[in-house]
C-alpha cells in the first residue's frame, strides 16, 4: 500500500535587505513531525533542516522563488515561493513505492565526484558508476572489495591481504587509482597505494562513486585511471539517527558497527566506529601445491606439516563536529593482517602485518552571497606500519645447501628464524606525516553557468623502514641523510597546485566542460592537466557524452631509489595519459535503460623496473581501448540489469612472444537479479563471468606465460528491511559468496612468488542492522 505524507506549509514572507523569509512545518498525516527534511532553494547552496518538531526557517534571495524538499526514501518536491502565499496544505512528499516507481525514477541519482559540486549523473561529464545504500543491503556487498566486483570496467583480486587490481586494463595493487573518503584522498602514504583491505566496509557507506578514466585535472597525481569516492552516512548532514550493525559468518567471522548523527539546530556531531575480526579462508592446502602455487620452489624445503592461519582485524573510526558552516573530523583506522597469499612463506603462522592511518581535518564551508560559496580546509595526516615476513628466496636456501644444510630434509623453525625472517618496521618512529591546505571557491552567476576554482598545498614528509633479521622492533634512525635509508632527503616533497573548472548549459541540451590543473612540485618542477566534456541531450531520454581528459601519476619513493644500496635517486618523470570518451545513455522505456561507454587510453613515462633493480621511464606508448556496457530492465516486482566490460591492450613482447592483454581480462560479465517477493522482503542474486586470460607467472625466476582458464562466481543474497519493533527499525541479511563453492585462480600481477592466487570458496554471512 502506498503511504503518502502530507507537508503542511505555513509560510510567512518577510522582505528585507532583499530576503524572503519562509517559514514552515512538515508532518505526516497523522500530524507527527518529519525530521531532518532538507529544505533548500533552487540553484544555490542554501539549505536547512527540519527540526524535531518538523518546523524550518530559511531565507531565499528575492530573485530565486523555487524550494526543494528532499528526504531518503522519499520523492523529491518542488514548490514554488510567492510573495502573496499565506497559507498552503498539500500532498508534497509520497512514501518510495518500488514497485511503482520507474527505472528513470529509481535511477535519478546525484553525483558529486564528477565536478567536485552536485549533479545529475545523466549529465556529469565523466563515466560514474554509482552503488548506493540500497543497492549494498539488497546485494549483499560487506566491504569495498566484494562491491568493485559488480562494476563495468574494475577487477579486484582477492590475496587476503589486501586487493590487486584497477581500472580499464591497468592492473597492479589499484596504484593508478585515488581513493577518496568524502572527497579526501586515503591513500597509504607511504607509496601512494590504494590500499584496500577489511578496513573499508560497507556499514558506514552511503553511496560509492567510481569513475572510470582520467580525473587528475580535478584531484592531481594518481587519478590516473579513475576515482573511488566512498560518500559515508555520518558525513551527510541529513543522516540524523543511530544504526547499530552486527554481523557474524563463517571463518570466525564477526564485527560489531555503530553508526549515529545528530542534528541540534545549527550543531551536529556524528561518527561511526567498527571492530572486524576473522580468520578469513584457510588456504592450508593451496600454500602445499607445487603446480598451481609454488612452482620451482624446492618442496623439501618447506615444514612437512606447515600450517596456514590467517587472522584479520581492523577498527575503521570517524567522527565530526559541525556548527554553522565550521567544522572539524577525523578518518582513519587500525588495520592487522597476517600478509595472506601475497608471498610464498615458509612460516604462514607468524608473519603479521600491521598499519595505522590517521586524518584529521578542519575546515569552513560558507555562502558569502547567493551566488559564490567559499571551502576552506586544511588537513593533517599520520602513518606507521610494521610487520614481519617469513617469504621462502631461493639465493638464502642455495647458500645454506652450500654451507651444509642437507637438501633432503626441510628446514627447521630455528633455521626459518635464523635465515628467512625479515622484520620492517616504522614502530618506533613519529610516523610519516602529510599537510594539506585547501581553498575552493563555488560561483554560479546564473543557473546556466558555474566556476569551480581552488589552491592546494600539499607537503609529504616520509619515513621508510627499518629493517631487521633479529629484532621485530628494530630501532629507528629519523636523521635526514642520503646514507640513511630511512629518511633519505627526497622523501619530504611538497607541491603547489591550482585547478579551475568552468560548466555552461547551452540551449536547455548542451552542457560544457572545460577545466584545467597546474601542479608545481619540488623534485618533478610543473605539469599541466586539461580536461573537457560535451553532455548532449537531444531528446529527455537521450544523453550523449563526448570526453576528453589527462591524468598523471607521480614515482613513489621506492621508484625514487628508497631500497637501493647504492643510494641512487632515480631521475624519473610521472607517468601520463590522454583519454578519449564517447558514451550514450538511452531510456527505451521507463522500465528499460542502456548504457554505452568506448574509450581509448593512451599512457607514456610509465614507470617499470631494470635488470639491476632501479627504475626508469618507459620510451613505449601503451595503447588501451575499451568498451562498457549496462542494460537494466524493470517488470513488476523484478529488477535486472547486466554488464559486460571488453578490454583491448596493445601487445607486450614477453618470454619470446608478442601477447596482447598480457594480464588483462578481455572480456567480464556482470549480471544481477533482484525479486521483491514483498515490499520489505527482497532476493538477490548475481553471476561475475571473467574469460580466460593469459598472464605472466607469478614467479620471475620463470620467464613463462600462462594460460588461467575462464571462471563464473554466483552470489546470492537474502534482505528483509523496515521490521518495526516499537520505534525500532531493524533490517536483516543473509548473504553467501561463491554459492556453489566453485574453484578458480586469478593472475598475480605483481610477480611477487606465488603461480597465481586461488579465490575462496564458499562463505556465508548473516547480517543485523538496527535503527535508533
Amino acid at each position: 500500500m502506498k503511504k503518502s505524507l502530507f507537508i503542511i506549509l505555513v509560510l510567512t514572507v518577510n522582505i528585507a535587505f532583499a530576503q524572503q523569509i519562509v517559514t514552515g512545518v512538515i508532518s505526516d498525516k497523522t500530524n507527527r513531525p518529519i525530521e531532518s527534511v532538507k529544505v533548500s532553494v533552487k540553484n544555490t547552496a542554501l539549505k536547512t533542516f527540519t527540526d524535531a518538531a518538523g518546523k524550518y526557517s530559511i531565507e531565499v534571495p528575492e530573485t530565486y522563488s523555487t524550494l526543494e524538499f528532499t528526504k531518503e526514501n522519499y520523492k523529491d518536491q518542488v514548490v514554488e515561493i510567492t510573495n502573496n502565499v499565506i497559507n498552503i496544505t498539500m500532498s508534497l512528499i509520497t512514501d518510495v513505492d518500488l514497485f511503482e516507481l520507474s527505472l528513470d525514477e529509481l535511477m535519478n541519482i546525484e553525483v558529486i565526484t564528477a565536478s567536485k559540486k552536485p549533479q545529475n549523473q545523466k549529465i556529469a561529464p565523466a563515466t560514474i558508476y554509482v552503488v548506493t545504500e540500497k543497492d549494498i543491503i539488497e546485494k549483499g556487498y560487506y566491504d569495498l572489495t566484494s562491491l568493485l566486483e559488480n562494476i563495468p570496467g574494475v577487477v579486484p583480486i582477492r590475496t587476503d591481504h589486501f586487493t590487486f587490481g584497477g581500472q580499464r586494463g591497468f592492473l597492479s595493487n589499484f596504484s593508478q587509482t585515488l581513493l577518496l573518503v568524502n572527497g579526501r584522498e586515503m591513500q597509504n602514504l607511504f607509496a601512494s597505494e590504494t590500499f584496500i583491505s577489511t578496513q573499508f566496509a560497507t556499514h558506514n557507506i552511503k553511496q560509492v562513486e567510481i569513475l572510470q578514466g582520467p580525473a587528475s585535472a580535478l584531484y592531481g597525481a594518481n587519478a590516473l585511471v579513475g576515482v573511488i569516492n566512498i560518500i559515508t552516512k555520518n558525513d551527510s548532514s541529513d543522516f540524523n539517527k543511530t544504526e547499530y550493525h552486527t554481523e557474524i559468518g563463517t571463518q570466525g567471522t564477526q564485527s560489531q558497527s555503530i553508526v549515529f548523527g545528530k542534528n541540534f539546530a545549527d550543531f551536529r556531531i556524528s561518527g561511526s566506529f567498527r571492530y572486524f575480526r576473522s580468520n578469513l579462508w584457510d588456504y592450508k592446502d593451496f600454500i602445499k601445491d607445487t603446480v598451481n602455487f609454488r612452482q620451482a620452489v624446492p618442496t623439501k624445503a618447506f615444514p612437512v606439516n606447515q600450517e596456514f592461519k590467517k587472522r584479520s582485524w581492523s577498527l575503521p573510526y570517524a567522527a565530526k563536529i559541525s556548527y554553522k558552516g565550521f567544522y572539524v573530523g577525523i578518518e582513519g583506522y587500525e588495520l592487522q593482517g597476517s600478509k595472506g597469499l601475497e608471498n610464498i612463506s615458509l612460516d604462514y603462522t607468524n608473519q603479521s602485518d600491521f598499519r595505522e592511518l590517521a586524518l584529521y581535518y578542519a575546515g569552513v564551508e560558507k555562502n558569502i552571497t547567493a551566488k559564490l560559496k567559499i571551502n576552506s580546509e586544511i588537513q593533517f595526516y599520520k602513518e606507521r606500519f610494521w610487520g614481519v615476513n617469513y617469504t621462502f628466496d631461493n639465493v638464502i636456501y642455495d647458500t645454506m645447501v652450500k654451507n651444509g644444510h642437507n637438501p633432503e630434509f626441510p628446514l627447521t623453525e630455528q633455521e626459518i628464524k635464523d635465515n628467512f625472517m625479515m622484520a620492517y618496521s616504522q614502530q618506533s618512529s613519529s610516523g610519516s606525516k602529510r599537510y594539506k591546505g585547501n581553498v575552493q571557491l563555488d560561483y554560479e552567476p546564473s543557473q546556466t553557468l558555474s566556476i569551480i576554482g581552488g589552491y592546494t598545498f600539499d607537503e609529504f614528509d616520509l619515513l621508510g623502514l627499518a629493517l631487521s633479521t633479529e629484532r621485530l622492533n628494530p630501532s629507528f634512525d629519523e636523521t635526514r641523510s642520503i646514507e640513511n635509508s630511512m629518511r633519505k632527503p627526497f622523501f619530504r616533497q611538497y607541491k603547489n597546485s591550482l585547478f579551475l573548472q568552468l560548466q555552461k548549459t547551452l540551449f536547455d541540451k548542451l552542457y560544457v566542460t572545460l577545466g584545467g590543473r597546474f601542479d608545481y612540485h619540488n623534485i618533478y618542477k610543473s605539469i599541466f592537466t586539461f580536461r573537457s566534456g560535451l553532455v548532449y541531450t537531444p531528446f529527455q531520454k537521450t544523453s550523449i557524452r563526448f570526453l576528453f581528459g589527462q591524468a598523471f601519476r607521480e614515482p613513489n619513493i621506492f621508484e625514487l631509489g628508497a631500497s637501493s644500496v647504492n643510494n641512487v635517486i632515480n631521475e624519473l618523470n610521472p607517468a601520463k595519459m590522454n583519454t578519449f570518451e564517447l558514451g550514450i545513455n538511452q531510456s527505451f522505456t521507463s522500465n528499460l535503460i542502456a548504457n554505452v561507454v568506448a574509450y581509448r587510453n593512451t599512457a607514456t613515462n610509465f614507470i617499470e623496473p631494470t635488470e639491476t633493480g632501479g627504475f626508469v621511464n618507459s620510451g613505449k606508448i601503451i595503447n588501451v581501448f575499451g568498451v562498457e556496457s549496462q542494460l537494466f530492465y524493470k517488470t513488476g516486482k523484478i529488477r535486472t540489469e547486466i554488464s559486460y566490460s571488453y578490454v583491448r591492450k596493445d601487445a607486450d613482447e614477453y618470454a619470446g612472444v608478442s601477447t596482447v592483454n598480457l594480464g588483462v581480462y578481455p572480456h567480464r560479465i556482470t549480471g544481477g537479479l533482484t525479486y521483491n517477493i514483498t515490499e520489505d522482503f527482497t532476493v538477490n542474486s548475481r553471476i561475475n563471468y571473467y574469460s580466460e586470460i593469459k598472464a605472466k607467472h607469478g614467479n620471475k625466476d620463470i620467464n613463462e606465460i600462462l594460460t588461467i582458464p575462464s571462471f563464473s562466481k554466483v552470489d546470492l543474497t537474502f534482505s528483509y528491511t523496515k521490521i518495526k519493533v516499537y520505534d525500532v527499525e531493524i533490517t536483516t541479511q543473509l548473504f553467501v559468496t561463491n554459492m556453489f563453492n566453485s574453484q578458480f585462480y586469478q593472475p598475480n600481477i605483481r610477480i611477487g612468488g606465488p603461480k597465481q592466487f586461488l579465490q575462496h570458496g564458499r562463505q556465508l554471512f548473516c547480517n543485523v542492522i538496527v535503527k535508533f
